[in-house]
């Protein structure tokens, strides 16, 4: 997409606060608060059925929520229909009129202007998605990347305040989604218009978004930036969903408000330089990332023995599957020049950057 051209449209945040909203008595969505800030992109994450569908509809006045407000640039959209707040959407299946060709289906929606005005918004909108030699071309004449690219000229034909895109790249194969990503993060950049991504895939959310509201079983459990969320979990679903772990059942040993040392459910002990709030005696879960586990070939202070399972090349790194003496399997991810153990069933020994674990309740729930 070509990232050159401006909107004039002046950006603004959107602040969702206390939506309630249920399905026949069935809770979709439970006091969901939240912020965009102006020119920002944020995606709504989580798996299916987590509400975060239903709220993007709620905020495009799709959907009236049961209780509370959508505010845009400081006003309540309460009572301002779907069609008069200037909100752009651009669907999963892209919903394009089959029986009008590109420029006609961009040019919908823009009645308001004169025929001049009308085909000069026509011809920017699609040179900015860079389709200007495709203007007479039917939809099924498009790939799958050109027609996403159609629903999202004209969405922003409208002069939209804000964009709403519901799983806008979930059609598309892996190399061609990640191209309309970085384009779509370009175009995004260029207009300063702000933007909410709703998507089930957590490296997409990752590459587009500036910040990731995660949503599980109606309810929001974390917001933060793409790194806040994979360095600082702040729940076992969180810690799960975004990005790859491995959880270790241990008891609390001690916890001076310096360090912690935890015992592990299969015998060794782990101690982290830093304090958790835990009580002595506690069942907890540790949590750690495939990359802060090493494969070494013999035993060290603080290694685990283990037994490789598997070992997965992944590009430039290999994700050995490991399993520990309880049965628990531990990843572990290591550059491919690193030694890796012959399969099957190498014995090895693995060591764990305590600095980077993360501890939970045992009672913690990871769904």
């Amino acid at each position: 997409m070509n990232a050159a051209m401006k909107s004039p449209a002046t950006a603004v945040a959107l602040e969702v606060r206390r939506v309630r909203h249920t399905y026949a008595g069935a809770p979709a969505l439970n006091n969901v608060s939240f912020t965009v800030p102006a020119g920002s992109v944020a995606a709504l994450l989580g798996p299916s059925g987590c509400g975060k569908s239903t709220m993007l509809r709620v905020i495009a006045g799709l959907i009236q929520p049961a209780h509370g407000s959508v505010w845009l640039g400081g006003k309540d959209l309460s009572r301002v229909p779907a069609r008069e707040r200037r909100i752009g959407m651009v669907f999963q299946s892209y919903a394009l009129f089959p029986h009008m060709s590109v420029r006609e289906n961009v040019a919908y929606g823009l009645s308001g202007l004169s025929r001049d005005e009308r085909q000069a918004r026509v011809t920017e909108m699609l040179g900015l998605v860079q389709l200007g030699h495709l203007a007479e071309r039917m939809p099924r004449e498009l790939s799958g990347g050109q027609q996403q690219r159609v629903a999202v000229a004209r969405a922003l034909a409208m002069r939209p305040t804000v964009i709403l895109l519901d799983e806008p790249f979930a059609a598309l194969d892996r190399a061609l989604r990640a191209d309309l990503q970085a384009d779509f993060v370009a175009m995004q950049r260029a207009l300063g218009i702000t933007a909410i991504l709703v998507t089930h895939d957590q490296e997409e959310a990752q590459a587009v978004a500036d910040q990731l509201i995660v949503m599980n079983r109606g309810s929001v459990e974390q917001i933060g930036t793409p790194a806040e969320l994979y360095d600082q979990p702040a729940t076992p679903f969180v810690n799960a969903f975004i990005g790859q772990s491995s959880v270790l059942a241990g008891t609390v040993l001690a916890a001076d408000g310096v360090d912690c040392s935890i015992r592990l459910k299969l015998g060794p002990e782990l101690s982290l330089a830093r304090p958790e709030r835990f009580l002595a005696g506690s069942a907890v879960q540790v949590s750690v990332r495939p990359e802060h586990v090493r494969v070494v070939p013999s035993v060290q202070p603080g290694t685990l023995p283990a037994t490789c399972l598997q070992s997965v090349v992944q590009g430039a790194d290999v994700l050995h599957r490991l399993a520990l003496a309880d049965g628990t399997v531990l990843l572990a991810r290591q550059p491919r020049g690193a030694a890796a153990p012959d399969l099957p069933n190498a014995q090895v020994h693995a060591l764990i950057d305590t600095s980077a674990c993360r501890v939970f309740p045992a009672d913690a729930q990871a769904t």
